[in-house]
């Protein structure tokens, strides 16, 4: 059995995956000798970006990369989750799913997982949350307005990303360095935004841009007001938003996961690889988990689930976020999620940080530690297969 599966009355979710490894030989990975190491980084991004676009689809899947330190370098997997109307359909689409993400860029080497037992291990590495849990966040700004002619004294507004092809090898060589079990979750669920989000969209572009320009607050009064600092941030960011988010979209979610202590420099050298700490706003920001909502983040991870967080996830914003916020803070386009999502790759007479059939041997992370128990009951971020 080369799936999992966790049906309910009325639905069911099924998940599957696939070992990936870097194709390191010049002549798999379309490596060249004379070609700029930047060029190379480059056109792999393009290749990766092509293949996330062909995954877009809004039926409820979902799809993670998840890398993990060991003895023989890190392993790199890529998990899927489907949903169906019972445990056959969901069987079904989650199969498909898989078979459609296996043909990955031309510099990664994708093999099914056929083991359940296998497959269990790497989706739910324990059984209870690990003690280190770290997120790594697109930045909320906030600030209290200053003008009054508006109907929220409180403005929110959230920093994209960078879409830049930034090497990922200093992430990957400090997962490496991690003295205690580490795994970096990558997870994307593909997102229509529904009429009412972009209508509220439109409705902040439009009120932020208001308040960006001197105003006139009462009519009788010949008096203008001078701009608000905060729209004039804002304005612009919900503009782009309006035109990036429209349509095609995936919601982003990062998380770490450590059996030692929460891996804060880790966390850090993501954030910072997925956008500079020059870029405008300060760029992504990592958060370490409180303990009270371990279990729903360590639910996220091992069910590819986005359960909102509201420590972890809100950044200190004085009053909780909406539900459109919340929707809002997680999403991307698909340019912002392949700077995320990037796929293992290995430069030919680098030292190899990726563990590999051929360095590790075939069995080597296919056989080791037990099975971990899932717990009984029906927890709604855990799946109970």
């Amino acid at each position: 059995m080369s799936h999992l599966v966790s049906a309910s009355a009325t639905e069911a979710w099924a998940w599957s995956g696939l070992r990936l490894e870097p194709r390191p030989a010049m002549s798999d990975n379309g490596a060249h000798v004379d070609l700029p190491e930047a060029q190379r980084r480059a056109e792999a991004g393009v290749l990766e970006q092509v293949w996330l676009s062909h995954q877009w689809a809004p039926d409820g899947r979902a799809f993670e990369l998840r890398y993990t330190n060991g003895a023989h370098g890190i392993t790199g997997t890529l998990l899927c989750r489907a949903r169906g109307r019972d445990g056959a359909s969901a069987s079904a689409a989650v199969l498909a799913l898989r078979d459609a993400l296996s043909a990955g860029p031309r510099h990664v080497r994708a093999e099914p997982i056929e083991d359940a037992a296998e497959l269990h291990r790497v989706l739910v590495p324990s059984a209870h949350p690990p003690g280190g849990l770290a997120e790594v966040r697109k930045r909320v700004v906030w600030a209290y307005l200053r003008r009054r002619d508006t109907d929220f004294p409180l403005g929110v507004a959230f920093e994209p990303l960078v879409p830049e092809s930034v090497s990922w090898e200093p992430v990957w060589e400090a997962l490496a360095r991690e003295s205690a079990a580490t795994t970096v979750s990558i997870c994307l669920e593909p997102c229509a935004p529904p009429y009412e989000l972009r209508s509220y969209l439109a409705y902040l572009a439009q009120e932020y841009g208001r308040l960006a320009q001197p105003g006139r607050p009462n009519p009788v009064f010949a008096q203008y007001v001078p701009p608000d600092p905060f729209a004039v941030r804002a304005a612009p960011l919900y503009q782009e938003a309006l035109g990036t988010l429209a349509e095609r979209a995936y919601r982003l979610r990062i998380s770490l996961a450590s059996q030692g202590p929460v891996p804060h420099q880790l966390a850090e050298l993501i954030a910072a690889t997925l956008s500079p700490p020059s870029a405008p706003g300060g760029g992504p920001v990592a958060r370490a988990v409180a303990v009270h909502e371990a279990p729903a983040a360590w639910g996220n991870i091992t069910g590819l689930q986005h359960c909102w967080l509201a420590g972890a996830y809100g950044q200190d914003v004085p009053q909780p976020l909406g539900a459109w916020e919340r929707v809002l803070a997680d999403l991307v386009d698909v340019p912002q999620a392949s700077a995320a999502f990037r796929f293992p790759y290995e430069i030919p007479g680098r030292p190899p940080l990726f563990a590999t059939a051929r360095r590790a041997g075939p069995s080597a992370a296919r056989t080791s530690g037990e099975a971990a128990r899932v717990p009984e009951g029906r927890d709604p971020h855990t799946p109970t297969f």
